[in-house]
C-alpha cells in the first residue's frame, strides 16, 4: 500500500512499544495513525505515521473509542495486546477480544484448554482450591502478570500450608520438569504458521527468570513435532485465529505441556532471533495476517543459529563499563545492550542488566562467539550484598 493510496484507509497502531511495530508498518508502506498513552515515552518519528494521538488506553481501555478516526480504517494493530477492542468494534480482522482476555488471565488460560479436552495441568486458586498431595511441587503465580513477576515455587504440602495465607488468590499449578521452549507463530485465514521453536534457560527456582534463548532449539524430529502440535492445539482451544503468538511449552518425559501463551510476539528479542535464522519477520507477518494484500518485504536468513545471552550479574552496582565497541565489532555480534546502576537479585525479567544477541552457523560456533563477546565487555562491579 502506498502512503498516498487511501483505497483502504490508514491503519491504527495502539502503543509505542515495541519499536518493531511502527518500523514494520513503515517498511510495508502502510500509513497509520499512532495512538500513544500519556505514560509512554514519546514515540520516535517514523515513516508512515500520519498523525499521533494521545489517549490513556492503559488505564482506560475504552478511551480508544474517543479517537476521531477516518472512514475507512484498514486495520487496528497493537503489538502489546491492546488493539482487539477497537478492531472488533470496527468489524475489522482481529484476534477475538475473548481470546486476548483468556491469554492475559492465567486462570482463564488454564480453564480454556481443559474445557476443550486439551491436555493440561492440575491447577487452582490458593485459598479456594486445595491441591492434592500428588500435585506437588507447585508453581504459584499472579493470575494477571508477565515477565516471571511474582512466581513462587512450593515444593511440598508443608511449604504450601506455611504460605497459604500470604499467597491466597494466586494461581497454583503443578510444576513441570524438563526443558522449556517457546513457539513463535502467526495465524491467519489459512491456519497457524509456526515460524520457529526457541530453547530457553532460566535461573530455576524460585523465580525462574529467563537467562537466555537459542533459535532454533536443538530437538529430535519427534520432540519438535510434539511441541508444535501442543502449541497449535492450545491456540485452537483459546480461539486465537489471527496475528502473532508466543506459546511457552515444557517437554516432560517426551510430553509437551503448555505453560502459557500470548497474542503477541515474544519479548527478550526472540522475534529478532527468529528473523536472523529464518528470514521471517513476525511483525510483518502479523500485519499481513490482517492485510493480506500488502506486499511482503524480502528478508534472508543471516545465520543458522542465534541466541540471546543475558549478563548474569545480581546484587551489584555497575559502576563502569568498557569494551562495548570492541564487543560490537566481533564476528556474529548483532546487538549489545547494557545499563549501569544497581542490579538487584532477579525476581523478574526487567531486573536483568543487559544482553547480547549473537549469530553463528553452528551451535558450537555460537557458544564460542557468546563466550568471546561476554569476555570483551569489562565492568567495574561493586557488591551490594549486605
Amino acid at each position: 500500500m502506498r502512503p498516498d493510496d487511501d483505497a483502504h484507509g490508514p491503519a491504527v497502531l495502539i502503543g509505542s512499544r515495541p519499536a518493531e511495530g511502527p518500523a514494520a508498518l513503515a517498511q510495508l508502506g502502510v500509513p497509520f495513525i499512532w495512538v500513544v498513552d500519556p505514560d509512554e515515552a514519546p514515540p520516535v518519528a517514523a515513516d508512515g505515521a500520519i498523525d499521533i494521538v494521545q489517549v490513556p488506553f492503559r488505564s482506560d481501555p475504552l478511551s480508544v473509542f474517543r479517537i476521531p478516526l477516518p472512514d475507512p480504517v484498514c486495520a487496528v494493530f497493537s503489538f502489546t495486546e491492546f488493539g482487539s477492542l477497537l478492531s472488533e468494534a470496527l468489524r475489522l480482522p482481529t484476534v477475538p477480544v475473548a481470546a486476548v482476555v483468556r491469554t492475559r488471565n492465567k486462570l482463564l488460560m488454564r480453564r480454556a484448554p481443559a474445557n476443550a479436552r486439551v491436555d493440561t495441568l492440575p491447577f487452582g486458586i490458593i485459598g479456594r482450591d486445595d491441591p492434592a498431595p500428588g500435585d506437588f511441587p507447585l508453581i504459584a503465580k499472579p493470575v494477571e502478570g508477565a515477565g516471571s513477576k511474582g512466581i513462587q515455587f512450593l515444593p511440598d504440602l508443608a511449604g504450601y500450608r506455611e504460605r497459604v495465607t500470604d499467597l491466597t488468590g494466586l494461581l497454583w499449578e503443578r510444576y513441570v520438569t524438563g526443558p522449556e521452549f517457546s513457539v513463535e507463530a502467526v495465524s491467519d485465514a489459512d491456519g497457524h504458521h509456526v515460524l520457529g521453536i526457541t530453547a530457553k534457560t532460566t535461573t530455576g527456582r524460585p523465580h525462574f527468570v529467563e537467562t537466555g534463548h537459542q533459535t532454533p532449539a536443538v530437538l529430535s524430529p519427534a520432540d519438535a513435532e510434539a511441541i508444535r502440535d501442543c502449541a497449535v492445539r492450545c491456540l485452537d482451544a483459546l480461539g486465537i485465529s489471527l496475528g502473532p503468538s508466543h506459546t511457552e511449552v515444557k517437554l516432560e518425559n517426551g510430553r509437551a505441556v503448555v505453560i502459557e501463551t500470548h497474542t503477541r510476539a515474544g519479548g527478550d528479542r526472540i522475534p529478532l532471533l527468529t528473523r536472523l535464522v529464518s528470514g521471517l519477520d513476525q511483525y510483518e507477518l502479523a500485519i499481513r495476517s490482517a492485510l493480506p494484500w500488502v506486499r511482503p518485504s524480502a528478508h534472508s536468513p543471516r545465520y543458522s543459529h542465534a541466541a540471546v545471552h543475558y549478563f548474569p550479574w545480581q546484587d551489584v552496582t555497575v559502576e563502569e563499563v568498557t569494551g562495548l565497541y570492541e564487543c560490537r565489532a566481533l564476528d556474529g555480534v548483532v546487538e549489545v545492550e547494557l545499563s549501569g546502576g544497581h542490579v538487584p537479585t532477579w525476581r523478574y525479567s526487567h531486573e536483568r542488566p543487559g544482553h547480547l544477541v549473537v549469530g553463528a552457523d553452528s551451535p558450537d560456533e555460537l557458544r564460542r562467539r557468546i563466550t568471546a563477546a561476554d569476555a570483551a565487555v569489562h565492568v567495574n562491579l561493586r557488591d551490594t550484598t549486605p
